[in-house]
């Protein structure tokens, strides 16, 4: 196993000197594309999260979309710039929370937990938090590329539901980019993305879908006829059976589970 040292010292940070100016706490992940770490300013305990792209990995519109953000769903940017060898890098706020899996295996295995409905209830407001942020995203006229749950944080305290990594960001709408057949997070791609098509909204409407069964189906064994066909309209196989937005997509869920509780 590489140790951290190894690491920082693979590393010729920017023109700022950033080696004198943070120090590395943990190495949060590292693909052919990106390494990630988990960093603070020296002398201080802020920690915060950041980026180094390899030199062939260089993505401006992940820059660029979270610059224009403002959401309490999405962690802030906080900084870019470029290393003496040319590598990207790219700072934002740390999230202290765990990924979406975590804390669905955790509530499943938690002992004397709630009856059913009230598991359901915390889950739906889970999955609507989600919505919401990407409604944002959407209006704002970005897609995240990438709707996953190794993506999404479910924080403590008031913070709720936060979307990370924009690594496969793209603009809505866009047509003047090169297709790229998606290769990452297969299991939440639209049958249109596995046929090589570009991302669309509708594409991270059955995304969101497919994470509502993941996310509900364990709260829910008694059938929930509602949740099931509002979640089943949302990955259709095709686009134009899906719903019109993501704001008709909420409202049916948020009724179908209003509907179920009483």
């Amino acid at each position: 196993m590489t140790s951290l040292s190894d690491h920082w010292k693979g590393l010729r940070f920017n023109r700022l000197d950033f080696d004198r100016a943070y120090v590395v706490d943990q190495v949060l992940s590292q693909t052919p594309r990106s390494r990630v770490f988990l960093v603070r300013r020296r002398g201080g305990s802020q920690q915060t999260v950041m980026k180094l792209r390899d030199r062939t990995a260089v993505n401006r519109l992940e820059t660029e979309c979270l610059r224009s953000l403002r959401h309490p769903g999405i962690a802030s940017y906080l900084g870019h710039g470029i290393t003496r060898d040319r590598r990207q890098w790219l700072e934002t706020e740390y999230i202290d929370g765990e990924p979406l899996t975590a804390w669905l295996d955790k509530r499943t295995r938690v002992e004397g937990k709630p009856d059913e409905s009230v598991g359901r209830s915390e889950a739906v407001n889970v999955f609507l938090q989600l919505v919401s942020i990407v409604q944002y995203l959407h209006c704002c006229g970005w897609l995240h590329g990438d709707l996953s749950p190794q993506n999404i944080l479910v924080s403590t305290g008031k913070r709720g539901v936060v979307l990370i990594d924009f690594e496969h960001a793209r603009e809505s709408g866009s047509s003047t980019e090169k297709v790229v057949p998606r290769k990452h997070s297969l299991s939440y791609a639209s049958p249109h993305e596995l046929a090589g098509g570009r991302t669309t909204e509708a594409c991270e409407q059955f995304a969101l879908g497919k994470l509502g069964f993941l996310m509900l189906g364990p709260c829910d064994k008694q059938a929930n006829n509602g949740l099931e066909m509002a979640l089943s309209r949302a990955t259709a196989a095709e686009a134009h059976a899906r719903y019109t937005n993501l704001f008709a997509l909420a409202h049916e869920v948020q009724t179908a589970a209003g509907t179920a509780s009483t």
